[in-house]
């Protein structure tokens, strides 16, 4: 009898998560949701999609968008060249604001719709004289077991809490507005955040991240042909100290310091994996998606963020996956995307410690208290101060280093 019982309940456990679906599925959120951030994609908006575990799953959306100042022509110079370049930069200015523009009306009219689900909503908008602002806060639905919504509000700012869905819109003029076309006339910040559960994980039950078991898991995508590879080290100690020249030039792209407990030492090991085509590019981080979504299907209970809808499109490193403990002990697993001209970049980034991932990690081989060695291959296609420009530092005037030899 007790067996018959306890087979009874093991299926009764396994209908109950088919019926739930797939993490991917269950954290698919509002379509209205969806339907902006391909609207605002469409528009070429930067926007941040972001699944991540704190004892909680979670979506959340986010981005900024801005109003521009009208286009100002510029008076016709009598030089056939320079009218030609100036109806260009006009002509680019427009297209920008009108798409800002479009991205504005986007979220105010996703907002309008949302009210009509909410459980609790809030709006406050003022228009005059070109002064703008503009207020937003959505709760919808209720937790049946748990959290109860909870609301604030400091004058005309208002925020909720404990909510499956919750979202807040809020724009301002620049008060620094000076007309001048290429400055944003205001700017707003859009945040929507999905968690279907009510009640946190406690921290005794967060498990660590298995950086071994998730690498062997999207190792054999990153074997396949036509991958490059190569690897890079850095070290730090309490012996040297790290100082930054100024706001435009570091001698590091990414660096996360952990400030309790200190760290006497640090320890980064970066993989930079190379693919030379667009299509296997993508073709790959599709594959890597995947793998990924049915690894932390397969693998609940850690601390991770991970970004799927992040692809190669600008010079910055792209998180796509990042693990790590709640507690935030000193290990951390990293996975960046990265594009320059030909090559687009998977980088993994693990270690002890501090992270710290050199500005000129496309040619550094090894990074050791400011002593660095030079990967002698990679020389050969790119400078050290290319390898910056090729982050987004364009300054000339680079820090200088100890060089090492093999």
């Amino acid at each position: 009898m007790k067996r018959i019982v306890f087979a009874l309940c093991a299926i009764s456990i396994a209908l109950s998560t088919m019926a739930q679906g797939t993490l991917q599925e269950r954290l698919q959120g509002n379509p209205k949701i969806d339907s902006l951030v391909k609207e605002v994609s469409a528009l070429r908006g930067s926007i941040d999609v972001i699944y991540y575990f704190d004892g909680k799953y979670h979506k959340a959306v986010s981005f900024l968008c801005t109003l521009r100042n009208d286009v100002q022509p510029t008076p016709p110079t009598g030089d056939p060249k320079t009218d030609a370049q100036n109806r260009m930069n006009e002509e680019r200015q427009q297209m920008r604001k009108e798409s800002d523009r479009q991205v504005y009306e986007a979220i105010r009219n996703t907002c309008k719709a949302l009210t009509d689900e909410a459980k609790e909503s809030y709006c406050w908008e003022y228009h005059h004289n070109g002064v703008d602002s503009v207020r937003y806060a959505i709760a919808i639905g209720e937790y049946q077991n748990g959290d109860k919504l909870m609301t604030y509000q400091r004058q005309r700012q208002v925020e909720y809490y404990n909510a499956p869905e919750l979202l807040s819109f809020f724009y301002n003029t620049d008060p620094h507005n000076d007309g001048n076309p290429w400055r944003q006339k205001g700017w707003g910040n859009f945040r929507y955040e999905y968690t279907p559960d009510s009640v946190y994980k406690d921290k005794k039950d967060i498990v660590p991240f298995d950086k071994e078991s998730y690498t062997q898991a999207i190792l054999p995508i990153l074997k396949q042909d036509g991958i490059t590879s190569r690897q890079f080290y850095v070290y730090h100690d309490s012996t040297y100290t790290i100082v930054r020249k100024s706001w435009t030039e570091d001698d590091f792209v990414l660096r996360e310091q952990i400030e309790k407990p200190k760290q006497t030492k640090s320890e980064t090991r970066g993989t930079v994996y190379t693919l030379h085509s667009r299509a296997q590019a993508y073709a790959v981080l599709e594959q890597i998606v995947k793998a990924t979504w049915k690894y932390l299907d397969d693998n609940t209970g850690f601390w991770f963020d991970f970004r799927p809808d992040n692809g190669f499109e600008n010079r910055r490193l792209n998180e796509l996956f990042g693990g790590t403990h709640l507690t935030r002990i000193h290990d951390f697993y990293h996975i960046y995307l990265h594009n320059f001209g030909d090559e687009y970049n998977i980088m993994i980034v693990e270690g002890e410690g501090n992270m710290m991932v050199p500005t000129e990690w496309a040619v550094v081989k090894s990074w050791k208290n400011g002593k660095v060695t030079y990967d002698k291959k990679a020389l050969k296609n790119m400078t050290p101060q290319q390898a910056r420009e090729s982050m987004g530092f364009s300054s000339v005037n680079t820090i200088q280093f100890e060089p090492v030899d093999d």
